[in-house]
């Protein structure tokens, strides 16, 4: 069971809202005053800090045993009435929002890792947060149809989280951010920042550094499987989700894995998969991405107030629906991340990031050869990229994805300025780090796949600890040796077989994109051309029909967009149909 919860805030609050979000839900009462009640079901936990404050989902001690609390202590309480958002962020980590009510003002902080999503809305004059739109819809929110203008934007801003959704009345409380309501009034402030971290430990050995990452990484992963009997785990041949099987098969869970595989062999991991099983002594499934499978009228992430994923994908959340329920599986766990937190690249940013931070000399060198063995790039071309990222304003620049949208959309939204907390660089920023805090903010998008409505999907590198430590490492670290990810490789090189700890090629699900859209082609023609997403100017009909033309061959990148899109507008049949014939009882 994933935890769900309902917040409502008023000034004052209306008990009868309240009870009635009660009854429709059937979630209990956890916590209710004045200016806040706070509804949940069985798997999310409720702690009281005091009469006014609270916190909502899971919690865990920084310091404390591997395992969530289930009361705060006295003193554990005393200290973050004092101390508030400051001592919570500093002192835990893990799923959670926090809530303090004083006066007239209500404070509400979303923890940095955004495990646990917070969509928001409004009855009357009442807020309401909660983990999934479907618990607004029950409490009575103002729901609107599809605000086709912000699908437009969603589709442009190429997986830019934001606080607007697709769904008219819905937004977000983004990860790390303080909502401050003071009576009809309302700001947003940082309650996290990644840049608070950037900061190296000067004259850290490497060695130390690997040996520090590989313990607050098993120390969270050990942690968030406390909670679960049996997790399932998303395993490929690759690094990321292999940290995640080693340290779960040291915590002695009872841990399971599951791979799938694609009938060219670039989609084939099995091998990778099998060997590191072998090793950590983890049962392994293999299913096979199925074509039959496929159905591009339905809507990945129907669940939620904007579309994500990919068509291709639904054969993969089968399989682990499918994996869950005979197993009795009762978590889903994912490498979902590593190459955002661990730093992947391909740039030149951290050569830029030494040579700004150390100058010429030595160590710039190490980094030029690094990048040059890491891309098979010439070093002058390395040096020209690195000094263009370097001499560019500081901040990353997020980059529109125009693939197929209509011209005059695109012409619209050509200044919309990409906007998020976290790309706003203080002044002296390093590319190389804006590189890497953009890339955190990319998976934020991917936390609530399918999988996650029948029970927890645990994303365990996206802690709070883990990102804090791998913000702290230089980016050039990240490149030692001419490998990507190299810290991390360097950090549990003795827990992995060597054959995935030095592969340098990722599997990739790409081949059967191109089956898809070279087999369904007509249909993709179809739904797309014909769909709602052209029919409000969002998509681009001519460019659609050319790229899909019997006798031309579509590009990787191309079907990759053409199935995002489908998925998309499968999206927009299932809330039309949803908001059409789903009116809510009203309330007496």
């Amino acid at each position: 069971m994933r935890p769900r919860y309902l917040l409502l805030v008023g000034f004052p609050i209306d008990s009868g809202l309240v009870r009635y979000a009660a009854e429709r839900t059937g979630l209990r009462i956890a916590h209710a005053t004045e200016r806040f009640a706070v509804l949940v079901d069985e798997a999310c936990r409720s702690l009281e800090i005091d009469a006014d404050s609270m916190v909502i989902g899971t919690l865990f001690h920084r310091h404390g045993p591997p395992r969530a609390t289930e009361m705060l202590g006295e003193a554990e309480r005393a200290a973050l009435v004092q101390g508030g958002r400051e001592a919570l962020l500093k002192s835990w980590w893990g799923g959670y929002l926090g809530l303090w009510s004083k006066g007239g003002t209500i404070q509400i902080l979303r923890d940095p890792s955004a495990a646990l999503p917070c969509f928001r809305a409004r009855s009357g004059g009442t807020q309401l947060f909660a983990s999934d739109v479907e618990l607004l819809s029950l409490a009575g929110a103002d729901l609107g149809g599809i605000a086709w203008d912000r699908l437009g934007r969603f589709l442009y801003s190429s997986g830019l989280p934001t606080a607007e959704t697709a769904l008219g009345g819905v937004g977000v409380l983004l990860a790390g951010e303080v909502l401050i309501l003071d009576g009809a009034s309302e700001t947003t402030t940082r309650g996290w920042s990644p840049w608070d971290f950037v900061t190296p430990r000067n004259g850290e050995e490497s060695a130390a550094t690997a040996e520090r990452l590989r313990r607050v990484v098993e120390q969270c992963v050990s942690t968030w499987s406390s909670l679960y009997r049996h997790p399932l785990l998303s395993l490929s041949g690759g690094l990321d989700s292999s940290i995640i099987a080693a340290c779960l098969a040291r915590s002695n869970r009872n841990a399971a894995c599951l791979t799938l595989y694609t009938d060219d062999p670039a989609g084939d991991e099995r091998a990778y998969a099998r060997s590191l099983c072998d090793e950590l002594g983890l049962s392994l499934e293999a299913c096979r991405y199925d074509l039959a499978q496929v159905d591009l009228g339905h809507a990945l992430g129907a669940h939620l107030p904007y579309p994500i994923g990919r068509a291709e994908a639904q054969p993969y959340e089968a399989a682990h629906r499918a994996i869950a329920a005979r197993i009795d599986a009762d978590a889903f766990f994912s490498g979902n991340g590593g190459d955002n937190v661990f730093a992947f690249s391909q740039s030149a940013a951290a050569l830029a990031d030494r040579m700004l931070s150390e100058g010429p000399g030595a160590g710039a060198f190490a980094t030029l050869r690094d990048i040059c063995r890491h891309t098979n790039a010439g070093p002058l071309r390395v040096t020209r990229a690195a000094v263009r990222v370097a001499r560019q304003p500081p901040g990353y620049r997020w980059k529109p994805n125009l693939g197929f949208l209509h011209p005059d959309l695109a012409a619209a939204l050509c200044g919309l300025l990409f906007a998020h907390p976290w790309l706003e660089a203080p002044r002296g920023a390093l590319p190389g780090k804006a590189v890497h805090i953009a890339g955190l903010l990319r998976a934020h998008l991917n936390l609530e796949s399918d999988r996650s409505r029948i029970a927890s999907l645990i994303n365990p590198l996206l802690s709070q600890p883990i990102l804090e430590t791998c913000l702290s490492i230089p980016s050039w670290q990240w490149r030692e040796g001419g490998r990507d990810r190299a810290v991390a490789r360097a950090a549990f090189a003795e827990w992995l077989p060597r054959e995935i700890v030095e592969r340098r090629v990722k599997g990739t699900p790409d081949p059967f994109c191109g089956e898809i859209v070279r087999r369904r082609r007509a249909e993709l023609r179809e739904r797309l051309m014909d769909g709602q997403l052209a029919r409000h100017g969002i998509l681009d009909p001519g460019a659609i029909e050319e790229a899909l033309r019997p006798d031309r061959q579509t590009t990787g990148e191309e079907n990759v967009r053409l199935l995002e899109l489908v998925n998309a507008e499968a999206w927009t049949a299932t809330w039309s149909s949803r908001l059409c014939n789903e009116p809510l009882p009203a309330r007496a």
